[in-house]
């Protein structure tokens, strides 16, 4: 696998190679080594809340979510360690967890945000520079992220437990990353044709009754990727359904860093944890 390079040592950081687990390297850096038509989506292992990196070939940084409360210095250490300096864009999911935001628009030189609902929720609270631009959009939306990338809204919602839910399509990969864990939602994932998903963000961190066995069903994903928080405790009965499924679970309090380097054809998944 040609990815990630280790050069000496720094705060603890490492690599543990998917072909591998037992075997940690050391590294300063991620330098993912993405070329042309190739895109890396990285969920960052934070203590609390949920927030995603999307990185291009062209040089672009996306961030989906900021984080929970208590977690900027831990975006500030992971963003360093895969090089981001600069952040073209925010998109928010949700209107929890986003304690992080206003920092990361003075630090990281955002220039847009997209939202829906929720999102606009937390907007309202914010102090967002005139020079950001701020972009709502809705249920159907579909929108080109970076070259290859689109985002499709399959749901939006603000009633209780609702968000954002958005499909990334890159190329042939779909990533659905779900923020919504409701009746009206659900129905919205299940009348839609979503046979093509790869990796699916479980919402409210796998809590009780937030992922359905119809939409494990329904999805039939590869991988699902679940966020730690400091008040919910993923469903032990969920996870048992999505193994029995044949479904990689990836626990980002467990696996730590998890990174989907994706081509126009194959996708790779890379792990960093950080000893505490």
């Amino acid at each position: 696998m040609k990815l990630l390079l280790a050069i000496l040592a720094f705060m603890n950081w490492y690599y543990f190679p998917y072909e591998s687990p037992s075997a940690p390297v050391e590294v300063e850096g991620v330098d993912v080594n993405l070329k042309r038509n190739e895109l890396a989506f990285t969920f960052l292992a934070i203590s609390n809340g949920e927030a995603a990196l999307i990185q291009h070939a062209n040089g672009e940084n996306i961030l989906v979510n900021t984080g929970g409360t208590g977690t900027f210095k831990e975006l500030e250490r992971l963003l360093a360690l895969f090089h981001v300096n600069d952040l073209s864009t925010i998109i928010l999911t949700s209107n929890a967890g986003q304690e992080n935001l206003d920092q990361l628009i003075q630090k990281y030189n955002v220039r847009r945000i997209f939202t829906g609902k929720a999102g606009n929720q937390v907007l309202a609270g914010a102090s967002i520079p005139t020079e950001v631009k701020v972009q709502s959009w809705k249920q159907g939306d579909l929108l080109k992220l970076m070259p290859g990338l689109t985002a499709e809204v399959i749901f939006d919602g603000s009633e209780e437990n609702e968000g954002t839910d958005i499909s990334f399509q890159f190329f042939h990969h779909q990533i659905f990353y779900v923020s919504s864990a409701s009746h009206a939602s659900e129905q919205a994932f299940l009348a839609e044709p979503l046979k093509n998903v790869n990796i699916v963000k479980l919402p409210f961190f796998a809590a009780k009754g937030s992922f359905s066995d119809l939409l494990i069903e329904h999805l039939d994903p590869q991988l699902a990727v679940i966020f730690k928080s400091n008040s919910v405790k993923p469903d032990p009965d969920l996870v048992e359904m999505l193994h029995e499924a044949w479904i990689d679970v990836y626990f980002t309090k467990q696996h730590g860093t998890v990174t989907i380097k994706l081509t126009d054809s194959t996708y790779d998944v890379i792990t960093i944890l950080s000893e505490e």
